[in-house]
């Protein structure tokens, strides 16, 4: 497919997700013809549950924090920071950010059709022929920006590694990222529900991988939270989870408070004893972890069993059997090998005028709007670089 040097550029996104909504802007804002196509009835599924339905669309510690928000501003959207850099649309929709991307698509004539499947890619002189479940395109270039295979009930099944294979490109293998850990430890199922305050570590043998601070969720059948999701993604087959459940006590300072509890409250029972320092349903579990009975008066204990206490709330250490699948995952780790592909385009080294942007590539990283902030500048980078090549 030859291209008149003073005809106005085609370029396909493929994938209406956030990168490929960005990337279709940019390549509009430069003056190319842009089309998006979208398997999906509506754009932005999977963006429209992120941040439970509120939106964390970046962190003011990403390094183009500036930029995206920016660009947003420029779309209408009024946001806010909060805890931990976390940036949210004021209004604390999803929609907003959906709405104010479609919106803008619109203003700048990019063509969207929703409810058409790509099946195949294949070049054509230049550019590339495009078959999907309805009908045949030309394109001077494209962008893949179809996701990985996290949340498959969104849409994402994993459809771009399986173009990008076909043009040569190597796929790291992908694996559910952000996600919960499972345990087989029977008493998860006397703590679903349970939140705590703690300090997660993911151990592997003596060392240990990776350190989170907050709050840890327990399910009934292992772990949750921010932390949890964090070190999952760092997780390997044998590793544990070990927590402190009083980050803001040295050893010795926690030891000290028992003894003297221990002293003040010598003629109460274990659970009475435990009381206003664990979860009600923490107690029990932690007591049977020491072989102590929750019955027991506290007087009859030894000092080292206070030892024992201070040790386990300090460093209870879970062992863990895996981690929840691609339905529950946030994101995915893994996907086209970053090697073949130019960041500062987003153009694949092996194929020209084939570009990628969003979950498809090899990143992925902690929660806290960091996923999504690479969705936006990817897209951006790609549309940008697509339409002025």
């Amino acid at each position: 497919m030859r291209r008149d040097k003073t005809a106005e550029k085609t370029i396909t996104v493929i994938g209406g997700g956030p990168s490929g909504m960005v990337a279709a802007i940019s390549a509009a804002v430069q003056g190319a013809k842009v089309r998006l196509i979208e398997k999906n009835d509506i754009l932005g599924r999977k963006l429209l549950a992120t941040g439970n339905g509120r939106c964390n669309l970046t962190n003011t510690n990403c390094r183009d924090t500036e930029e995206i928000l920016r660009f947003f501003a420029e779309l209408g959207l009024l946001t806010r920071a909060e805890t931990e850099g976390r940036v949210y649309p004021y209004s604390e929709q999803a929609t907003a950010v959906q709405e104010a991307l479609i919106s803008e698509m619109r203003s700048r004539k990019v063509e969207i059709t929703c409810g058409r499947e790509v099946l195949k890619i294949e070049r054509a002189d230049a550019g590339f022929r495009i078959l999907s479940n309805k009908d045949r395109l030309l394109s001077d270039a494209v962008i893949l920006a179809t996701g990985g295979k996290a949340g498959p009930q969104y849409g994402s099944t994993g459809d771009g590694y399986r173009f990008s294979k076909e043009f040569g490109h190597t796929i790291v293998r992908p694996m559910p990222s952000l996600v919960q850990m499972v345990s087989d430890r029977p008493f998860f199922k006397a703590l679903k529900g349970v939140r705590a305050k703690g300090q997660a570590e993911l151990l592997r043998g003596n060392r240990v991988v990776d350190v989170e601070v907050g709050e840890i969720q327990f399910t009934e059948d292992g772990l949750s939270g921010i932390c949890i999701f964090n070190l999952s993604k760092e997780y390997v087959h044998g590793d544990i989870i070990r927590i402190d459940l009083f980050p803001e006590y040295h050893q010795e300072s926690l030891e000290d408070i028992l003894i003297s509890r221990a002293t003040m409250l010598k003629s109460r029972s274990l659970s009475e004893f435990l009381n206003g320092m664990l979860h009600k349903k923490l107690i029990p579990v932690l007591l049977t972890e020491l072989s102590l009975n929750e019955k027991r008066i506290v007087s009859e204990l030894k000092q080292e069993d206070l030892a024992a206490m201070g040790r386990i709330l300090k460093g209870w250490t879970i062992s863990i059997t895996g981690t929840k699948g691609w339905k529950e995952a946030q994101v995915t780790a893994g996907g086209i090998d970053l090697a073949e592909v130019d960041l500062h385009t987003m153009e694949s080294r092996l194929v020209s005028n084939l570009y990628f942007a969003g979950e498809l590539l090899n990143v992925d990283q902690k929660c806290g709007g960091y996923n999504l902030q690479w969705a936006w500048t990817s897209g951006r980078i790609a549309g940008k670089s697509a339409a002025m090549a």
